[in-house]
């Protein structure tokens, strides 16, 4: 009978080939949890941090719920942060209506941190509030346009068509420039009647999350800048499910290679 002994070489590497897929195939599963029109590789445990550069209010902000009814007040400062955890994606608040942004919505958690003396301290934080409250009390869109966080990725030329129709009379007159490169995209609103809010959001075009905005209006102004912005360029263009495949047919491919050669190298001996 031949001897079908495995080398301990042989043995080795087809430990390796089964860690491989072990290891591998379930870091590269998409997020189930966030909708097709969002970056499927977006970490929703990360807490993205915002540097605050301007903050300025005759008093701390207040804080309303989509119906206009008063949470509390919120503030941060200059060298302060604000900080965003997502919590996941859900329907819109129906009295959310004045929002051109539909189901499902990514939710957050919001804290605001400010600097005293050099020492970074929580003022608040709000819970699970929707992208729309967020745009609404931070002023981070214009009009319907509550871009807020984070942007739907799969459609930039609607984005940009509808960031162009906020221009809309008595009360939301306004100057919009849209800038736009291969990474990036900025929408700058101008209001030319009533309160004159300024605006100016970008983001990135990968991920979908806001990485700077500069608005104001009457007393109140916000300069944030975010500072850990993950790269997901590589691993976007990549799909996760066909990486599990190609692991999957070399974890069951390459055993029969070494086996088939192994059986090979004993005939030989004998």
């Amino acid at each position: 009978m031949t001897n079908q002994k495995l080398t301990p070489g042989l043995i080795t590497l087809l430990m390796i080939t089964y860690a491989l897929f072990f290891f591998t195939v379930p870091i590269s599963k998409a997020n189930s949890t966030i909708p097709s029109n969002f970056n499927q590789k977006l970490n929703l445990e990360t807490i993205y941090i915002y540097n605050v550069s301007s903050f300025n209010t005759s008093k701390p902000l207040e804080w309303y719920e989509v119906d206009y009814s008063s949470k509390v007040f919120a503030n941060t400062t200059p060298g302060g942060q604000i900080k965003v955890n997502f919590t996941g994606f859900n329907d819109k608040d129906p009295n959310d209506f004045f929002n051109l942004f539909g189901n499902p919505m990514p939710y957050m958690n919001i804290e605001f941190v400010e600097n005293r003396f050099g020492l970074l301290e929580t003022n608040t934080t709000f819970y699970n509030v929707s992208n729309g409250e967020a745009d609404m009390n931070l002023l981070i869109g214009y009009n319907t346009f509550k871009s807020g966080f984070l942007l739907p990725i799969n459609n930039f030329t609607y984005l940009k068509e509808q960031a162009y129709a906020q221009d809309q009379g008595p009360f939301w007159n306004a100057t919009i420039l849209i800038g736009e490169t291969n990474n990036k995209i900025t929408f700058e609103f101008k209001q030319t009647v009533y309160g004159r809010q300024k605006t100016t959001s970008t983001y990135d075009k990968v991920s979908g999350l806001l990485v700077y905005t500069n608005t104001s209006f009457g007393n109140y102004t916000l300069e944030m800048t975010l500072i850990n912005l993950p790269d997901l360029t590589d691993n976007s263009l990549i799909p996760s499910y066909n990486l599990s495949i190609i692991i999957y047919i070399l974890c069951i491919s390459i055993p029969f290679v070494i086996l088939k050669f192994n059986h090979k190298i004993n005939r030989c001996k004998n």
